[in-house]
């Protein structure tokens, strides 16, 4: 199926476009997606499997899928819900969306196909027996099956080695559910034909040894130069793995011979003993296989130029209404072609050379626009919805519009666009955006969670997001839903919606609340019909837009914390930072930005907190950490939400510490607290810190701890995973100069914006309370 693939583009800059024409360039079926595919009766297939986003050897498949002509396809058990972000603010299942857009991203350039178990990505765990006590494993082995059926590979290769080397307890369960999916696919008895497909044996399994490159069985010189596509493997690969930039994957372009390594682990067909393997095609029967397109000495045919679009009239159609459609073929050739689905007298239509034919339709929005995989909660951390086996980039192309052409020398094509939108910015030029199907009102709060002290003043704004889907103009009435103890400056507004657009309203919300939680809900009303959810739109030029939905409501903990005097506290933010909003409820707050910090008199500020992966991030903040560093020694508090390897530069931190090249964090969310310092002013006052403060907190208890520190730093918790030793470096306070330094590896970053109770008593204290000596 063709993906608006562009030859010259490829050469030129690798992207491929992700919205508005495409291109028929080759006589391809679906589901191929590739100029470089060549369609005979049975492609050489090879799936790739591992645990996440950015787990799969980009080098390889962009070796295989351009390279080689071999249908390749990447499985990733998870979308990576659980990891940071450096881009965004995103984290969860929002996070999740933004990975999935980066791998379908990277697969557009790297030409293979993109698939998805459905395991929630948790957060890092130790060993393959942590995970299972999140991730049922025959679910998994259930969901693998379902993949290898349906893509039905002659080989099947895994990035890790199912072994406590692997690090990641969800990389060594990835492998092991690899092999077994491998061993049992053809198991009709366990794994029946109506539930799972037909069998399949795949012939041969791989593990990549790129890291253990003495256990090598087979070298592939992945950087070999394409003159069709004016461009080695490796540039490709490294294009593609940069489409990893929530993760901070940006990868360097190498020229020449790079080397990568394989490993095979087993061959159910006669080849040559591993060690003697010249091809990782060794003993498949490549008869009637369309294999080992070597494009140095088989270039590909002239592409037949022909593009098709489909534009919409307007952005965003509700749920069950139309829109219209303005479809056009162009013929950019040398040749008539026919259009076999439109007659003219009987005939079909034919579109002469520089040419192009145009028309409309009507879109009906049959079902709403939003990660499939969310449509339904989660049951623990697996998503419900039944794979299917189709390919995450098959699920893309079915939405569009699509069309069969051809001319009197070609079979017929397959021509696939996406139903767009354009308009035009004036800086940007011409903009695409996907149509939406949404309901005909959205409502949304900026916040879903949040905190505040209990029984103490509250004194909030809420912002709530209307967007409209109508195609007229309309009157919406949001009302507001208040818990006992709170009022409103008014709980019902009526504004005047044109149509397509997008309003905010603010409410002011005080009062006090007892301890305990609490819920706000807003309810939007049109045209008779009540509407209590909204889409977030995610953002980010490398991506497809998408979006998600929630429940417009607020969760409000109310919870019983003292806060220091007189503070007024400074925000630097950090990545993937939701702290800030849930602080600005207890405290005054001011954000300030890393640029800023010579001009800014740090001086009225009781306290400054940095967040999370602040200095790995911005290298103006390490520029103008002196700053900092002198607020401090002049009697300032400064707290500093966790860091990577970056702490452990001069200059950083006032005194050092030293972190393992794979560093020590606490994974298990409920491990034991143990008070080394009970009587540390961090653990008494204002709030005297408790057990209880460490029940109900979400992922992880730490993150990132330094595995060696100065003995300037005072410490008061230790904590450990079972079986490990306990680190001591969840917090770690210093006096420097006149002021006070903490450190915090302890994950408030995840606990403050989950509404976690302890996280906001524990953070008080940091911010104030008596001096660290």
């Amino acid at each position: 199926m063709n993906r608006a693939v562009v030859f010259a583009a490829i050469a030129a800059t690798i992207a491929i476009p992700r919205s508005g024409c495409s291109q028929a360039l080759f006589n391809v079926d679906p589901p191929s997606n590739d100029l470089t595919k060549y369609v005979g009766p049975e492609p050489m297939r090879v799936l790739w499997i591992a645990a996440h986003p950015d787990d799969e050897d980009t080098n390889l498949i962009s070796w295989l899928a351009r390279g080689r002509n071999v249908e390749t396809a990447y499985l990733s058990l998870t979308r990576g819900d659980g990891g940071q972000n450096l881009i965004g603010n995103e984290l969860g299942e929002a996070l999740g969306v933004i990975r999935t857009e980066e791998l379908l991203a990277a697969r557009r350039i790297d030409g293979a196909h993109q698939y998805f178990g459905r395991a929630y990505d948790f957060g890092f765990s130790k060993t393959a027996d942590e995970t299972r006590k999140h991730w049922p494993q025959d679910s998994l082995l259930r969901d693998v099956i379902t993949v290898i059926r349906a893509f039905r590979p002659h080989i099947v290769a895994t990035t890790f080695s199912g072994t406590p080397r692997d690090g990641h307890g969800q990389h060594q369960i990835s492998a092991i559910v690899a092999r077994d999916a491998y061993n049992l696919a053809a198991d009709t008895v366990r794994f029946p034909v109506d539930e799972f497909g037909a069998p399949w044996t795949p012939l041969k399994f791989y593990r990549l040894a790129f890291f253990s490159p003495q256990e090598r069985t087979l070298a592939i010189n992945v950087g070999e130069y394409n003159p069709y596509l004016g461009l080695s493997l490796q540039e490709i690969a490294a294009n593609s793995r940069s489409q990893h930039k929530s993760q901070g994957f940006g990868t360097l372009i190498r020229k020449g011979v790079v080397w990568d390594y394989l490993t095979r682990e087993d061959s159910r067909v006669p080849a040559p003993p591993a060690k003697e393997e010249a091809s990782i095609f060794a003993g498949i029967d490549t008869a009637g296989k369309a294999i080992v397109r070597d494009f140095r000495t088989n270039p590909p045919e002239l592409p037949l130029p022909i593009e098709f679009e489909a534009v919409a009239d307007r952005q965003a159609v509700a749920l069950g209404d139309s829109a219209k459609i303005s479809l056009a073929i162009f013929n950019r050739g040398r040749l008539p072609i026919q259009i076999p689905g439109i007659k003219i007298d009987g005939k079909p239509r034919i579109v002469l050379p520089d040419s192009a034919y145009r028309w409309t339709q009507w879109y009906v929005g049959r079902e709403i626009s939003q990660p499939w995989w969310l449509a339904t909660p989660r049951s623990g951390d697996l998503f419900t919805p039944k794979l299917s086996g189709i390919s995450e980039d098959a699920r893309e192309l079915r939405r569009g519009a699509h069309i069969l052409v051809g001319s009197s020398t070609t079979s017929l094509l397959y021509l696939h666009a996406p139903i767009v939108f354009h308009y035009v910015d004036r800086v940007r030029g011409d903009v695409q955006r996907p149509l939406i199907i949404a309901p005909a009102i959205s409502i949304a709060l900026d916040q879903a969670v949040t905190m505040t002290r209990s029984n103490g003043p509250l004194n909030q704004l809420l912002k709530t997001t209307l967007r409209s889907a109508l195609s007229d103009s309309s009157a919406v009435t949001v009302t507001l839903s208040l818990p006992r103890g709170l009022t409103a400056d008014s709980v019902s507004r009526t504004v005047v919606m044109a149509p397509g657009s997008t309003r905010t309203l603010t409410f002011r919300v005080r009062g006090a609340l007892p301890r305990g939680t609490h819920e706000i809900a807003a309810t939007a009303t049109a045209k008779g019909k009540s509407y209590r959810s909204g889409y977030i739109p995610i953002e980010y030029p490398h991506i497809n837009p998408q979006r998600i939905y929630r429940p417009s409501t607020l969760t409000i903990n109310a919870v019983d914390v003292v806060l220091p005097p007189r503070l007024n506290v400074a925000y630097i933010p950090g990545v993937g930072d939701n702290v800030a909003p849930v602080l600005r409820q207890f405290v005054p707050l001011t954000v300030i930005d890393a640029d800023d910090l010579p001009q800014t008199d740090l001086s009225r500020f009781t306290a400054i907190v940095v967040g999370p992966r602040a200095y790995q991030a911005s290298q103006t903040l390490q520029d103008n950490n002196d700053y900092l560093l002198a607020y401090v020694r002049n009697g300032g508090r400064l707290v500093v939400q966790y860091g990577q390897a970056e702490m452990q530069r001069a200059g950083v931190m006032p005194y050092p510490i030293t972190l393992q090249q794979r560093a020590e964090r606490v994974t298990d969310e409920n491990a034991p607290v143990t008070f080394t310092d009970p009587q540390s002013p961090l653990l008494n006052s204002p709030n005297r810190i408790t057990q209880e403060d460490f029940k109900g907190w979400v992922q992880e208890r730490a993150t990132y701890m330094p595995s060696t520190f100065d003995s300037h730093y005072r410490t008061m918790l230790a904590m450990n995973d079972p079986g490990e030793q306990p680190n001591r470096a969840a917090i770690l306070a210093a006096s420097y100069g006149r002021g006070t330094y903490i450190y915090v590896p302890l994950a408030l970053f995840r606990q403050l914006p989950a509404g976690v109770p302890g996280s906001a008593r524990i953070f008080a204290n940091l911010l104030g309370g008596n001096t660290i000596r």
